[in-house]
């Protein structure tokens, strides 16, 4: 996501207007109550929006008069109210910086006025296992500033849920996050060692936060003026626990490392990296045979070198392949899938609406938006760029539905229908669509949408659907019937 902020310029400018004596901290000098009036789309009917609701969360002051938080207590916000302890009226905020991929954004406040009193936390370093740490937050919307006590349980890496597919470091605790907690700083002899954001709803009294490494990386990130987001070397690779194992790949006695089983396309990877290496150093860190890394006097996975990087940095690593040493470099990129794997979030959805037939992009938000799983568009969601990733398309393109009408009469129950062709011509994107649509010769007569799941095609008759297209927006109170993001807007 692009950024107007210029964050060098900001941080500046922010420095001199909210500058605050520095003086010992407390934490009830740094942290906030946010309040968001969000608004979402409806995925299922992406022309329209759902009520607004209020939800609730946490902040704290950092450097240059920024609050930090994490990006889900402030996603899709029509009005962001942050409340000061012992002030009863609140100041409006507004989001400068975002990264849904890791799950943190940075607010300030225009009112000056706001910052008096305030002092900004500092930051810590990775918390050692089984050492005590303090969470602070305003749990259920509560007015009075809490914090739950408990021990760093596990560091590793983990989904994050907010963009539902990336996965980074994370810190487990038994110290308890509700909701409300969200973006409050969690604490280790006055610094900030993390950032609490998710729980987990299997297990009880099991908290997770955002290590200090992706904060700091991410505020890294921003320093160019834009967010590009968290580099991913683009592997998956499996532990080398087993000695037999490590012998029948000629590793030698003592030799660490973890066996490469796939590269995804497109990846940081390709073209370097092999199925079948052996990854034994990466930046001259040593990988043992369970994948871990020494960072910071702790055991932690290696995928933390990379992640702690910007995109277009090299990352070098110590290989073994044909029985020898080599060595390789990579430039980092960010992830190879496309956007609409993730959550959506600060963005509508994309639709088309032609002769009562309403396309989609196929995301997945619209997929967690049926009311069961459905195996057809799970499969082209994910699983066909990683089986068959030759035949990725920039979109694709969903018949969602059809508002019934005299012009499409037999297809009104014709629910997600996977859409390969039209006219013959394979739909690359909805904004490809609508070309094609809006391009036709004048002497076609028929429009035929076909699919890879369906034997049977879509067919209308171009002139009847042409003449009552107008006529069906209305019917259904619609006043757009496209919303395309072009790829400027990207």
């Amino acid at each position: 996501m692009r950024l107007t902020l210029l964050l060098l310029g900001l941080l500046a400018v922010s420095a001199t207007l909210y500058a605050v004596p520095r003086e010992p901290q407390t934490v009830e000098q740094a942290v906030v109550r946010l309040t968001n009036y969000q608004q979402s789309p409806d995925w299922n009917a992406p022309w329209r929006m759902k009520p607004p609701q209020p939800s609730t969360g946490t902040g704290f002051l950092v450097e240059a008069g920024l609050i930090l938080t994490s990006a889900h207590v402030v996603s899709d916000s029509r009005m962001l109210l942050v409340h000061k302890p012992a002030v009863p009226e609140p100041f409006i905020a507004k989001v400068v910086a975002v990264a849904h991929d890791s799950d943190l954004a940075l607010l300030q406040v225009d009112d000056p006025s706001f910052y008096a009193g305030l002092t900004p936390l500092p930051f810590g370093n990775l918390p050692e296992l089984q050492s005590r740490v303090q969470a602070y937050g305003y749990p259920l919307g509560g007015e009075e500033l809490s914090h739950t006590e408990g021990v760093v349980s596990r560091i590793e890496f983990g989904t994050y849920v907010h963009p539902g597919v990336d996965s980074h470091l994370l810190i487990q605790t038994d110290t308890a996050i509700n909701p409300g907690n969200s973006g409050g700083p969690v604490m280790q002899e006055g610094k900030v060692v993390g950032v609490a954001f998710q729980s987990n709803l299997k297990l009880n009294d099991v908290g997770y936060f955002i290590p200090v490494p992706l904060i700091q990386r991410f505020l890294r990130d921003l320093e160019d003026g834009s967010y590009d987001g968290v580099p991913e070397i683009g592997i998956q690779t499996s532990p080398l626990l087993n000695r037999n194992e490590r012998a029948f790949l000629g590793l030698p006695e003592g030799e660490g490392g973890v066996h490469v089983d796939r590269i995804l396309s497109r990846s940081s990877a390709a073209g370097v990296l092999q199925a079948g290496d052996v990854l034994l150093e990466i930046e001259g860190l040593p990988i043992n045979h369970a994948g871990m890394v020494r960072h910071q006097a702790l055991l932690v996975d290696f995928y933390i070198v990379a992640e702690d990087r910007q995109v277009g940095e090299v990352l070098s690593f110590v290989i073994w392949r044909d029985h020898r040493r080599h060595t390789v470099a990579l430039t980092l990129k960010l992830p190879p899938f496309g956007r609409e794997v993730r959550n959506s979030y600060d963005r509508l959805p994309e639709y088309l609406i032609h002769g009562g037939l309403v396309f989609v992009a196929l995301t997945r938000n619209y997929l967690k938006a049926q009311d069961q799983l459905h195996p057809v568009l799970a499969y082209e969601h994910w699983f066909r760029e990683i089986e068959q990733p030759n035949t990725r398309r920039e979109q694709r393109v969903v018949l969602a539905r059809v508002l019934p009408a005299s012009s499409n009469s037999g297809y009104t129950e014709l629910r997600n229908f996977v859409l390969d062709r039209f006219n013959d011509t394979p739909v690359q994107s909805l904004e490809h669509l609508d070309l094609l649509l809006h391009s036709l010769p004048a002497e076609t007569r028929h429009l035929v949408f076909t699919s890879h799941w369906n034997p049977v095609p879509v067919t209308l008759n171009r002139h009847e659907v042409e003449s009552k297209h107008n006529e069906i927006l209305q019917t259904y109170g619609i006043t757009e019937a496209k919303r395309l993001h072009t790829t400027k807007g990207l």
